[in-house]
């Protein structure tokens, strides 16, 4: 599993994690990892964003910095589905699978 930070010019925007070609977006709101085909299509196919490796130290700062905070009123569909997601991913879990990746 590969971390990323993903940009907008310089907004920061998701800490992202790369499993076997599915994109997860790290969601404040929820406090959860989860699954964003949106963000994997940009990641493969678009490149409207930016995407920086980094490791699970910075991943860990950037989360407690609550980067990939959404606005309620702004993306209620969005963080509607991601309250209900049956499959989340812990942060802990995800930064774990990150390190032993870099090993």
């Amino acid at each position: 599993m590969r971390l990323y930070l993903v940009k907008e010019d310089d907004r920061l925007v998701w800490v992202a994690a790369l499993a076997h070609e599915v994109m997860y977006a790290y969601v404040a709101n929820t406090g959860l990892f989860h699954n964003n085909n949106a963000l994997r299509n940009d990641f493969y196919m678009v490149r409207d964003f930016t995407y920086e490796e980094i490791g699970p130290a910075e991943a860990r700062r950037l989360i407690a910095q609550g980067v990939g905070t959404l606005d309620d009123d702004e993306h209620p569909t969005a963080l509607a589905k991601w309250r209900s997601d049956p499959n989340p991913l812990a942060p802990a879990d995800v930064l774990a699978m990150a390190a032993g990746f870099n090993e």
